[in-house]
């Protein structure tokens, strides 16, 4: 039986996947985070953002994550996502809180990434963000 006012220490939203990413000590233990983060969404989330997503969102038709082989395959899905949002943005349709979301968890995880030193990720054009979407600003600040 549960006691009233005690709260289980559960994992609650992307707070939780940015706070293992922070505290990790390799480039696989934020790679885990980000699978982990993956696996939270539930069917309805990942529902909305198939309807708008074109196969490039990192789910497959049956609503699972798929797997993030590394700091390179992090970073490619951190552009889909993004160069996907900038699209629907051009186009003038609202990006969705769940696009938004992933758009930015991926580039704090490929940030945090590159903050180890993956050689592979310097093999890259130069650390310039394309500019934020509208709709983004404000939704991670201090991270």
């Amino acid at each position: 039986m549960a006691m009233a006012g005690y709260v289980l220490d559960a994992p609650s939203g992307t707070d939780y996947y940015l706070g293992l990413m922070a505290e990790a000590n390799a480039i696989s233990a934020i790679v885990d985070a980000v699978q982990e983060y993956l696996a939270s969404w539930s069917n309805e989330r990942i529902g909305r953002v198939q309807k708008v997503d074109a196969g490039w969102a990192p789910f497959d038709t049956s609503q699972r994550p798929l797997r993030v082989n590394g700091a390179m395959h992090a970073r490619c899905i951190r552009d889909a996502i993004h160069c996907h949002c900038m699209a629907l943005n051009e186009a003038g349709l609202a990006l969705t809180p769940e696009l938004v979301e992933l758009d930015e968890f991926f580039f704090v995880a490929s940030e945090m990434i590159e903050s180890f030193g993956a050689t592979a990720m310097h093999l890259r054009t130069p650390a310039i963000r394309p500019p934020a979407i509208a709709s983004q600003r404000g939704l991670f600040v201090n991270c």
